[in-house]
């Protein structure tokens, strides 16, 4: 008899999917309690539809939404990475990221 291997669904793919289903999902700091998490926001140009237009990485972990809402101040950052080169972002140090109907807002 053959087991029915199926992939098993990462944490943040189970969010992922909870997002673009339009439910609520809010990240709070980040997984290392601290009060604020580095939020990374890049616009993803490989989105063919308007539903992952942006990129939004908090503790490494990439989230793809339609819209951002930020409410907390931001500032630029470049980053270099070795096989890849340089990469622009806007950041924000946030307390708390809610998705929301496929729109993430930042606090």
């Amino acid at each position: 008899m053959e087991k029915n291997l199926k992939t098993k669904e990462t944490k943040t793919q189970a969010i992922q999917r909870q997002i673009f289903d339009g439910r609520k999902v809010v990240i709070i700091g980040s997984r290392e309690n601290k009060p604020t998490a580095l939020v990374r926001i890049r616009y993803n140009n490989t989105d063919t539809n308007g539903t992952q237009k942006w990129r939004i990485i908090i503790d490494n972990e990439e989230y793809r939404t339609s819209e951002i809402k930020i409410n907390c101040p931001t500032r630029t950052l470049t980053e270099k990475f070795e096989e890849i080169g340089e990469k622009h972002h806007i950041v924000c140090d946030a307390k708390e990221v809610i998705f929301e109907k496929n729109i993430a807002t930042i606090y």
